[in-house]
């Protein structure tokens, strides 16, 4: 970004060459990664991966949401982190029902869902993980909401692939949230592409006007945001191949977590 006054300056040096507004010009260059640069991801998702089980043993009635997500951050940075990548989401019982939520002083309590979104930036590369778990035992609701995310999501990894159209993979996760009746409670895109910076291009969305290619880094996080119930959404980090994707973390979702 240039201001007026250093435009202006640039124009008089390089007349009669003309400068022209353009955005993305850089974001473009460095949007696919090289193995490396998939390397320091992978290292930012595992730091990450881990923070998410150990947090679990802190997560009980009486905890807050503040203190769950000071806990987080401090975990990250003791096993390597530079910083967290944004400032991490834990919303608890209907507030988990806010998709941006700040966390608070609310207390957790017994069958509170609770949704942690968060990561961390190693070596420049940032990482995005979202997981939802319930203090206690879980609701047959609670249940069913959490595996149709969890099916919205695998549907949106397996539409991942290069040549695959951003718009194309959102409908495959949306399809499944709308066939459990809940199309209206998905309020966002599907994903993002991250690297240097928390939100890159591409983007997986209605809107979106990107094609996939081989050595993109997208998060795929659908979500169900239901008021007085509370909001569950699950996030991996996937790397675009050629025929497919390869999800870069291991934390643990193939079940609703009870604490």
């Amino acid at each position: 970004t240039v201001t007026v006054a250093q435009s202006n300056d640039l124009s008089g040096r390089l007349a009669p060459a003309e400068l022209v507004t353009t955005t993305g010009v850089v974001e473009e260059l460095r949007r696919t990664k090289e193995p490396e640069e998939v390397d320091l991801l992978k290292e930012a998702v595992r730091i990450g991966d881990d923070a998410f089980v150990w947090i679990q043993d802190r997560i009980v009635p009486g905890a807050t949401e503040k203190e769950i997500a000071l806990a987080l951050e401090v975990r990250m940075r003791e096993a390597g982190a530079d910083a967290v990548s944004f400032d991490p989401i834990v919303g608890s019982g209907p507030l988990s029902a806010h998709i941006h939520h700040t966390p608070s002083d609310r207390s957790f309590n017994k069958g509170d869902l609770i949704l942690m979104d968060f990561g961390c930036r190693y070596r420049g590369y940032c990482s995005d993980l979202t997981r939802t778990l319930v203090l206690g035992g879980a609701s047959d609701e609670q249940r069913a909401v959490y595996d149709s995310v969890l099916a919205a999501q695998a549907a949106g990894i397996g539409a991942v692939m290069a040549g695959a159209l951003g718009t194309d993979v959102d409908a495959a996760a949306r399809r499944v949230i709308e066939e459990a009746g809940h199309g209206d409670a998905f309020e966002h895109g599907l994903g993002h592409g991250v690297g240097l910076e928390i939100h890159e291009a591409p983007r997986l969305s209605r809107t979106s006007e990107d094609t996939l290619m081989a050595g993109d880094v997208v998060p795929v996080e659908p979500g169900i945001y239901l008021e007085g119930f509370g909001g569950i959404r699950i996030e991996d980090c996937v790397v675009v191949t050629a025929d497919g994707c390869e999800v870069l973390g291991s934390a643990p979702k193939d079940d609703l977590i009870e604490l």
